[in-house]
C-alpha cells in the first residue's frame, strides 16, 4: 500500500514540474519572429493596408506603394483620419522597413492659408467665390457668430457698470511698418522692439490683448464702405485693428481659440468742409497701388496707433462674432466705435486707386449677417 501511495506521488510531482518546463520551453521564441512573445499559439492581428481604406488616408498619407501598417484600435485612435484626438506617431507606428519615401506624410494645408491665399474668395456677389458661397471654402462662413452685423442704438444692451477700455501704449513708435495690397486690402503690419508692442484692455475684454495690424474696407462710392451698419446708416469706409489675447504666444495661435482675438473697428466720415490732408498716412498708399505689391515705411516716417484713431474715449457696441473674410473664425469679441473719424474725399481716393488682380479694388466689405440669438451691448 505505501508502495503505490510513493508512486501516484512521484507521477503528481512529475506532472506539476516536467509540464510547466514544456510550456516555459514553447515560449522561447526566437528574436525577430512575428509571434506574440506573450500568446505564442494566437495568429498575428492581420495588417491594414491604409491603401485599401479611403477614410483613413484622405488628409493623412499621400499616395505610397504597398507598405502596410499594423494598426491596433483603441477609443482614441478609431478613426483617426477624422479624429481630432488621434496622434500618429510616424517612429512607432510605422514598420522599420518603412521610409519616408516610400509612405510620404502629407500635410494637408489648413483651410485658413487657402481662403486667405488671394484667389480663393471674392467680394462680387456673380463670382463663383463671391460672398454668398464662402461657406464652401471655409464652412465656417456659414456659422451663427458671423460678422459684420447690423447695430441698432435702440435694441443694443446698456452697460452700466462696465470697465473703461484702454488702449496702452498708442503712442509708442515700431522699428517700422509693412505696408501690403494683399489682394482685399490695405494692410499696416507694425514691427516691434520687445516689450513696446500696444495692447487693449478693459470693457468687454477678460485679459489684455496685443496688437497685430491694422486694414480697411472701403466702397465705390460714399453710400457704400463700411462693413458693420449703424441705426440703418452705412458708410463710406471702416478701419478694423485686430488684437490677439496675451495668453497665447501669437496671433495665429491665437486666432483659432474661442477667446483668441479681439477686433476694434472705426467708422470714416466725409469731411468736406476742405480738401487739407487729417491723415497724413494715406501718402503712403500710392505705393501698393499694384496688385500683391508692399512698402516698408522706414521709422523715420513711421507713426504711432494714436495718430490713427486718437483718444480711446469714444461710446462702443460690443458682441461675440467672426473674422469678416475666409476662414470666417467665430473667434473675434468685436468693439465697434459709434463716434466715426474723418477722412477727407482726397484721401479716400487714395484708396480707392488700389488694384486687385481683377480690377479696382472697391466694395471690399462683406454683406451684414443674421444676429440669431446673440446679444449686442452698448458701452
Amino acid at each position: 500500500m505505501k508502495i503505490a501511495k510513493l508512486q501516484r506521488q512521484w507521477v503528481l510531482l512529475n506532472t506539476l514540474v516536467i509540464v510547466p518546463w514544456i510550456s516555459c520551453q514553447r515560449l522561447d521564441v526566437p528574436r525577430g519572429s512575428h509571434r506574440n512573445a506573450e500568446f505564442p499559439a494566437v495568429r498575428p492581428r492581420r495588417a491594414v493596408s491604409f491603401r485599401n481604406d479611403d477614410t483613413r488616408r484622405v488628409g493623412l498619407f499621400g499616395d505610397y506603394d504597398s507598405a502596410e501598417v499594423d494598426y491596433n484600435p483603441s477609443p482614441s485612435r478609431a478613426r483617426f483620419g477624422f479624429n481630432r484626438d488621434f496622434y500618429f506617431d510616424y517612429s512607432r507606428d510605422l514598420p522599420a522597413t518603412t521610409t519616408r519615401r516610400s509612405l510620404p506624410l502629407v500635410r494637408e494645408r489648413p483651410r485658413t492659408n487657402e481662403a486667405a491665399g488671394g484667389e480663393e474668395f471674392s467680394y462680387r456677389e456673380k463670382d463663383k467665390n463671391g460672398p454668398s458661397n464662402w461657406d464652401k471654402i471655409a464652412p465656417q462662413c456659414g456659422g451663427k457668430y458671423q460678422s459684420p452685423i447690423m447695430l441698432n442704438t435702440s435694441s443694443a444692451l446698456f452697460v452700466r457698470n462696465k470697465r473703461p477700455l484702454q488702449l496702452v501704449g498708442q503712442t509708442n513708435l515700431p522699428q517700422s511698418i509693412r505696408l501690403q495690397n494683399d489682394g482685399h486690402s490695405a494692410k499696416f503690419t507694425y514691427n516691434w522692439r520687445n516689450g513696446e508692442r500696444p495692447y487693449l484692455r478693459g470693457g468687454p475684454l477678460k485679459t489684455k490683448y496685443f496688437f497685430e495690424q491694422f486694414h480697411f474696407h472701403w466702397g465705390s462710392n460714399s453710400s457704400v464702405g463700411s462693413e458693420h451698419v449703424l441705426d440703418f446708416h452705412r458708410y463710406p469706409m471702416e478701419l478694423h485693428l485686430l488684437f490677439y489675447n496675451s495668453l497665447y504666444s501669437s496671433f495665429e495661435e491665437a486666432r483659432n481659440e474661442v477667446d483668441g482675438l479681439a477686433v476694434v473697428g472705426l467708422f470714416y466720415e466725409l469731411y468736406e468742409v476742405n480738401d487739407e490732408p487729417l491723415n497724413t498716412w494715406t501718402r503712403f498708399l500710392q505705393e501698393i497701388v499694384n496688385p500683391e505689391s508692399e512698402y516698408t515705411i522706414q521709422f523715420i516716417d513711421t507713426f504711432p496707433l494714436y495718430d490713427l484713431i486718437g483718444d480711446v474715449e469714444w461710446p462702443y457696441f460690443s458682441y461675440e462674432g467672426s473674422l469678416t473674410t475666409p476662414p470666417c473664425l467665430e473667434t473675434v469679441t468685436w468693439i465697434v466705435s459709434a463716434k466715426p473719424l474723418l477722412i477727407t474725399p482726397r484721401e479716400i481716393r487714395e484708396f480707392r486707386k488700389i488694384r486687385s488682380r481683377s480690377g479696382p479694388m472697391v466694395n471690399n466689405y462683406r454683406p451684414v449677417q443674421k444676429l440669431y440669438n446673440r446679444r449686442v451691448y452698448r458701452y
